[in-house]
């Protein structure tokens, strides 16, 4: 039984071009949504549209492409959706800051692995369909 949506990419596939300006417009995306659905100059969840971008960006183009989409977003929201500016960062920022990245490094870790498993197991329906049809 074949999955489409497994066979769709394989891990050599991930971390093209693309796959970077992809991320780079999921940052854009993020940014704009985040201005739409909160004030500009509110603190509370200042990485909240970054998580699902680096998500997707991971999803669709690989380790590479998502971790950039989180450092990316971690500095873009600093900048932007903090109420003052880094050099006057108190603990509790940093503390938020350093979460998300650590949070940001595990979503884009799971994916990776996700991808690995997906491409094992292409590799396993290939070797197991070219052995079938030698024997037919």
């Amino acid at each position: 039984m074949r999955y489409p949506l497994l066979s769709i990419r394989h891990k050599e596939a991930l971390g093209s071009l693309n796959h970077y300006l992809i991320g780079i417009a999921l940052v854009i995306g993020a940014i704009v949504l985040r201005l739409i659905i909160t004030s500009h100059t509110s603190a509370s969840a200042p990485f909240i549209t970054f998580f699902p971008a680096t998500a997707l960006a991971a999803l669709i183009g690989g380790l590479g492409p998502g971790l950039m989409v989180a450092g990316l977003g971690g500095v873009l929201a600093s900048m932007f959706f903090f109420p003052h500016p880094i050099s006057e960062f108190v603990t509790e920022d940093w503390v938020l800051l350093v979460f998300y990245f650590i949070t940001e490094i595990v979503i884009c870790l799971v994916i990776d692995a996700m991808h690995s498993a997906n491409n094992r197991y292409l590799v396993l329906v290939e070797e197991i369909e070219s052995k079938t049809k030698s024997h037919d």
